[in-house]
């Protein structure tokens, strides 16, 4: 059973159903005039969706994202600092295209890395927080903007 759905998200999927539905039209439809105005209907549906849908995935179209989420995923459970530190240099060398996330509340126990947001002004709070007991990571979080 859903627990709650975003209403845009239940947006999106109401006008992909309805674009779905107007393209079955669209194909027992006997007039060709009825099939191109069931066509443009359903792009009409479609293309709100697929706005959201990129709108609430920035990933799907930002580099920035898809370089800092894998940073993230390379971050295991047990690793010491510096093979996070390791990881870091990986996904963000010294000349590469994207610039280093900024590291804060670098403590013996803690360590928080926030997303460079580049040329962006937004987003700009994307983090990743990471626990260490006994020089190992314990815990990874993140967080989304």
């Amino acid at each position: 059973m859903l627990k709650s759905v975003h209403p845009v998200v239940l947006a999106a999927a109401v006008g992909a159903i309805f674009s779905l539905l107007a393209l079955m039209l669209a194909g027992l439809a006997r007039s060709s005039a009825v099939k191109a105005t069931m066509f443009v209907l359903a792009v009409l549906f479609v293309l709100p969706a697929g706005y959201l849908i990129v709108g609430l995935n920035p990933w799907l179209v930002d580099s920035r994202f898809r370089t800092y989420r894998a940073f993230y995923r390379d971050i295991g459970i047990g690793m010491t600092r510096e093979q996070v530190l390791s990881a870091l240099e990986h996904h963000y060398p010294t000349n590469g295209p994207r610039k280093r996330p900024k590291i804060l509340n670098d403590t013996p126990e803690a360590l928080g890395f926030f997303m460079n947001p580049e040329t962006s002004r937004e987003p700009n709070c994307e983090g990743i927080f990471i626990t260490f007991e006994q020089d190992r990571v314990t815990k990874k979080l993140y967080s989304p903007d």
